[in-house]
């Protein structure tokens, strides 16, 4: 099956076309990439399935956090299909390979939330990216508490503007650098580190404001 109807199968095809091939990855690296990346651009599929292990969690963390894990494995399926179609249009002198594929996954997302705010059934989850509970072995009420602070968290997350919450995972989850991830979403670098503040102090202010009665009635 060519790579394009492989992932163009379902949304889950996407970790079925690039599962078991852990064991045959090069070491990361700009040279390295650029080689694979090269062997995309030629239709190498067995390339493909390096690139598209190495990058699908960055693909997926972002898109989880800009839309909700539904729609995530569809994002992340069309962010390696047009890696496949475009791979000669990543110029490793302008961005890195993962800022490049941060950049295509970044637009697809504000696209899909363009055209779901045109629909008037459209209605954000705020507790689809609630995270699990990281310490193993609290007492009760400490897991409890930990687990309400960080499904508020998520939740506050949710309620920014989508720049915004992309602004937040590119830098604090994703480790970019201003310049990275000013570059992924098309930003001067000064605009960047404006969105940023913004988003922080955003998600500072809903932290703080009271809940409303209906927040509270869907709290962990």
């Amino acid at each position: 099956m060519a790579c394009s109807e492989a992932l163009a199968a379902s949304p889950l095809a996407v970790e079925a076309y690039v599962g078991g091939m852990t064991s045959q990855m090069p070491a990361a690296g700009q040279s390295g990439e650029e080689a694979l990346m090269r062997r995309v651009a030629a239709r190498d599929e067995a390339a493909f399935r390096l690139i598209a292990e190495r990058h699908l969690g960055r693909i997926l963390r972002l898109a989880q956090r800009m839309l909700g894990a539904a729609d995530a494995d569809e994002v992340a399926q069309e962010a390696l299909l047009r890696v496949w179609l475009n791979a000669d249009g990543w110029k490793p002198q302008r961005a890195s390979l993962a800022t490049w594929i941060y950049a295509i996954t970044y637009n697809l997302c504000i696209d899909r939330l363009r055209r779901q705010r045109q629909q008037p059934s459209y209605r954000a989850d705020a507790m689809d990216a609630a995270l699990e509970i990281a310490d193993p072995a609290p007492d009760a009420a400490a897991m409890l508490i930990e687990a309400h602070e960080r499904a508020s968290l998520a939740a506050a997350l949710e309620r920014l503007p989508a720049r915004q919450r992309a602004a937040i995972s590119l830098f604090y989850e994703e480790g970019l650098d201003g310049a990275e991830a000013a570059m992924a979403l098309g930003l001067s670098a000064r605009a960047f580190w404006s969105l940023l503040q913004r988003a922080r102090t955003s998600l500072a202010a809903d932290l703080r404001s009271p809940r409303t009665p209906q927040e509270a009635s869907i709290s962990p």
